[in-house]
């Protein structure tokens, strides 16, 4: 399990894509969701096989200043499912997801993806909470809460309110000095979205 002062290198898929996390057991939140949406990301960025048996993408949800890009910025993309979707983001070089956030550089966390962490040791601390279970493929998964826990919505709170009083949403690499994203977001049309709900379960 990392240290409290662990660094975990990130990568897309064919390492293009650059960066560090850094990880604590009190720096962020561990997450599996099975969210349709979660599901119909990986399915448009071609990438179903990220997904676990049941749908589920995994997260680590943590501040926007322990979260850092590097090197191939220029690969970075931002997709949104709907006019009033999450950003979220990925690379263009191998469509490896990368994170998703806030539309806003305000937002208390940004929600990494498994996927980006490059290989090697990558275990995360505490607890693994499973979300949005509803929508898994065959059925809820063991441990797994239909929407979520109220454990996990009262570690949620106090970590974007912690966030908040300790300035750690910034700074973030995926806005701009000015609050709008680097990348200007691709926003699926109603047509598109609709597409990706049958193989999104």
């Amino acid at each position: 399990m990392p240290t409290p002062s662990a660094s975990l290198p990130l990568q897309c898929n064919c390492g293009v894509l650059r960066g560090s996390v850094d990880v604590a057991p009190d720096s962020g939140i561990h997450v599996m969701c099975y969210c349709d949406d979660c599901q119909a990301f990986a399915h448009e960025l071609r990438r179903a096989e990220l997904l676990d048996a049941h749908g589920g993408s995994e997260l680590w949800v943590t501040t926007p200043s322990r979260f850092r890009l590097s090197a191939g910025l220029g690969q970075l993309r931002c997709l949104r499912l709907s006019a009033k979707g999450l950003l979220r983001w990925h690379s263009g070089c191998c469509n490896t997801p990368v994170a998703n956030t806030l539309v806003t550089a305000r937002g208390p966390f940004v929600s990494m993806y498994g996927a980006f962490l490059a290989p090697g040791p990558r275990d995360l601390p505490g607890k693994t909470y499973g979300v949005q279970g509803r929508f898994a493929i065959g059925g809820l998964p063991p441990g797994a809460h239909a929407t979520s826990s109220l454990g996990l919505l009262a570690k949620a709170s106090v970590f974007m309110a912690r966030s908040f009083v300790t300035g750690a949403r910034l700074p973030t690499p995926l806005f701009a000095a000015g609050g709008q994203p680097v990348v200007a977001p691709r926003v699926l049309s109603v047509a598109e979205r609709q597409a990706l709900r049958p193989v999104a379960g």
